[in-house]
């Protein structure tokens, strides 16, 4: 378990990196901590893993503070070491924890299995795809075995069936019963995977709670219509706000009444292939939140 209590840090500079921020990752929880650059995600993060120290507040491990050894983080850019292979890189982090040989061996096994490295075992660090240095790096973290992970942007920049299979993997470790807290950008990946939402914006939470708790009158479809510039010519003229690629149209209005008039006007002149709508629109609604904390 991992408990935030009002954690705060003001640098020399006079910035206030964090202010006052409190939440908890429960066992068994996936937390997404999400927020602009600069918001105060990584300073947390660097906090939390003793690099960098505590101004005022309390971060507890497990229920005890200094409990590093409890918690297993992967950083955005793979932290790997180029010129060990993929085994040697996971055998080098069982050998700094100490962890027994026969129990090295075993984790490192489950591992390659599990990330999908067994035939790259004996391959070069350096020599990998992105994909796959992503791969390692998690793997590094699950060979600890920890209970308390941490991960940072862990699907940045990946391909599409790498970044499915690492959301697995979080699923897996979600179900092993560990306390999960995840950092990203990518709304998709909060949706599907996180259990509860931190939302920083200039060093402080401006929201906590389950991800459809975000409050917001909007929604947002996509369609697919026979003729783009005949749709383009009725949404021109409508209230709304949309984007096109082609015949594919991406549309966001302020509530659903409003999108239903919208369609049924557009069908009037166009046909419509395909259409996905979301209400609320879960996106939107935290662009509008943080863009509403930034004019305040």
């Amino acid at each position: 378990m991992i408990e935030i209590q009002n954690v705060s840090k003001k640098y020399l500079t006079g910035i206030q990196a964090n202010n006052n921020i409190s939440f908890t990752v429960d066992h068994g929880e996936i937390v997404a901590l999400v927020g602009p650059n600069g918001s105060g995600k990584t300073t947390l993060m660097q906090q939390m893993l003793g690099v960098l120290k505590i101004g005022e507040g309390t971060i507890l491990i497990d229920g005890k503070e200094n409990n590093i050894r409890n918690i297993a983080y992967i950083p955005q850019t793979p932290a790997i070491y180029p010129a060990l292979t993929v085994r040697e890189s996971l055998l080098a982090t069982t050998k700094y924890l100490g962890v027994p040989k026969k129990e090295a061996a075993k984790r490192i096994e489950r591992v390659l299995e599990r990330t999908g490295l067994t035939r790259n075992a004996h391959q070069p660090a350096y020599t990998l795809s992105g994909g796959q240095r992503k791969l390692l790096s998690f793997g590094c973290m699950l060979v600890q075995d920890a209970t308390n992970l941490v991960m940072d942007e862990v699907t940045s920049m990946v391909d599409v069936v790498t970044k499915e299979h690492i959301w697995q993997l979080i699923l897996d470790e979600q179900k092993r019963g560990c306390a999960i807290l995840l950092s990203s950008h990518d709304i998709s990946e909060v949706k599907k995977l996180c259990t509860k939402l931190v939302v920083l914006q200039k060093g402080s939470v401006i929201f906590s709670g389950r991800p459809e708790e975000v409050r917001n009158e909007y929604c947002h479809c996509t369609i697919n219509v026979d003729n783009a510039i005949q749709a383009q010519t009725i949404l021109n003229e409508a209230d709304c706000s949309y984007s096109n690629e082609g015949n594919d149209f991406s549309i966001v209005t302020q509530d659903i009444a409003q999108m239903l008039n919208l369609l049924y006007d557009l069908t009037k002149s166009v046909i419509i292939c395909s259409l996905t709508c979301e209400h609320p629109a879960f996106y939107d609604g935290l662009l509008s939140m943080l863009k509403k904390q930034e004019i305040n």
